[in-house]
């Protein structure tokens, strides 16, 4: 294992090539980047998806100009532990944000590079507006290298104030190469929906009558041979899963309330591309549109978070360029906790971190042939909040499988056919027929843990 030393050396030597890369690039029309992220959307949450029960046209917009990548991952169903993924470019488990932390100074550790830092390094003009959620503080821009950073703090109508923010700052830095992040904290709001409290950004209407509301998913149900050590630690804090009791009318009501949030949050993006317009970069700027997380839409009777299925780990990915590309859909393994800082190096021309192993998506929308991954590792650690509740999980996913496995009670794995159990109903990890594809994704886990130096303690 590296010595915080080496790690030092490897990041100075790094800087020293991307400062020469980049006086060098900037001779050349270098894209500009906006990363676009909301909050606790789950793949499914757009009309692009094939979702009736909402309209999302900037996410629309998006999806008909690029690559959305519907097999899309967080790193871990959860705020701080995904976005500090996403800024970073490693896991939870390698930078040990394994729960939600404050914004303190003194957690960050200075080898641990953050995607502000390489692109200011590497010449581009840095913004940062909206949701923060990182433990770095804001004001220390010169470990998370965003030079321009606003509307971070949380108050009524933040995700209204951030286009206003974003257009300014494209204003400014028309002229030159930028990367500007616009984070949402919609559709989070649901959480304050589900348990009667204001919401922190938008207002919204009371729901309609359940028979006017969405119908419910056809994994509604808790799946047979689930371990039960998910729902004990659902019941540990009644604020953030008041829904263990609800009845399907409520489902369907809180479905339709994540809806109306989706798309409030989509209009805002879309004033977001709308200044690219108004101040002539919009041909010029690559997009990439994301969510730190998704939701549990209730689907299993799961809101919120940090749970291994399908829709509270599977996120919006689209890679987009407006005007510039053919819209397509690709189904390709991405997490973007891991893949989004190498592909925006590789479109701006800038030498990723070699510390980084993620995949360059820009490669597989450049050459749809080209296979960067077949098999994807995500993790998930619950917490109530900052603290840890003591249950890990791992989960392996492949084109046709999923394996879930938990490092605590009598039933800890679950096996899914994706292809023919897209809602993660059947638990084949308990059916004899099916104990050498167990095995195998069995091994498979244990030996990525060994290879990439993951401690996790099932195995």
């Amino acid at each position: 294992m590296k010595t915080k030393t080496h790690l030092g050396i490897y990041v100075v030597v790094w800087l020293v090539c991307v400062l020469i890369s980049g006086a060098h690039a900037q001779t050349n029309q270098r894209p500009n980047i906006l990363l676009i992220i909301t909050d606790q959307q789950t793949a499914d949450a757009m009309s692009a998806a094939g979702n009736h029960g909402l309209h999302t046209p900037a996410m629309d917009r998006l999806a008909a100009n690029g690559v959305r990548f519907s097999r899309a991952y967080c790193a871990q169903p959860l705020c701080t532990p995904s976005r500090t993924a996403i800024f970073s470019g490693k896991m939870p488990y390698q930078t040990g944000f394994k729960g939600n932390a404050e914004e303190r100074d003194g957690q960050w550790p200075d080898s641990l590079l953050m995607m502000g830092k390489i692109f200011q390094t590497a010449g581009y003009k840095t913004g940062y507006v909206g949701k923060w959620h990182l433990p770095v503080p804001v004001a220390k821009v010169s470990q998370h290298g965003f030079e321009t950073i606003q509307n971070t703090n949380f108050q009524d109508y933040n995700d209204a104030a951030t286009p206003s923010f974003c257009a300014s700052f494209i204003k400014q830095h028309k002229a030159e190469p930028f990367l500007l992040v616009a984070s949402f904290l919609n559709p989070h709001d649901i959480c304050e929906w589900a348990r009667g409290d204001e919401l922190k950004m938008d207002l919204l209407a009371s729901a309609p009558p359940p028979s006017q509301c969405p119908p419910l998913p056809a994994n509604w149900q808790i799946p047979a041979n689930e371990p039960a050590i998910v729902r004990e630690q659902q019941k540990v804090n009644t604020n953030t899963y008041p829904t263990v009791n609800w009845t399907a009318d409520q489902w369907r009501q809180y479905r339709w309330a994540y809806n109306r949030l989706v798309e409030k949050v989509d209009n805002y993006i879309g004033m977001v591309l709308g200044s690219l317009k108004k101040y002539g970069v919009e041909q010029n700027t690559i997009i990439v549109f994301t969510a730190d997380h998704g939701d549990g839409y209730g689907a299993h009777r799961w809101n919120q978070k940090q749970i291994l299925y399908e829709e509270a780990a599977r996120i919006p990915f689209i890679v987009s360029r407006l005007g510039q590309w053919k819209g397509r859909t690709d189904d390709m393994l991405v997490c973007n906790g891991t893949d989004i800082i190498p592909t925006i190096c590789g479109f701006a021309g800038i030498k990723t971190p070699p510390v980084l192993k993620g995949a360059d998506i820009g490669k597989r929308i450049a050459h749809p042939q080209t296979s960067l991954r077949d098999t994807l590792v995500i993790e998930t650690d619950f917490a109530d909040n900052s603290k840890l509740l003591g249950i890990s999980g791992r989960a392996v996913i492949t084109k046709d499988w999923k394996y879930i496995v938990y490092d605590k009670g009598t039933i800890r794995e679950q096996l899914f056919n994706l292809q023919k159990d897209p809602g993660e109903m059947n638990n084949l990890a308990v059916q004899p027929a099916f104990s050498k594809q167990l095995h195998s994704m069995r091994a498979y886990l244990k030996q990525w843990c060994a290879k990439n130096k993951d401690t996790f303690a099932a195995l």
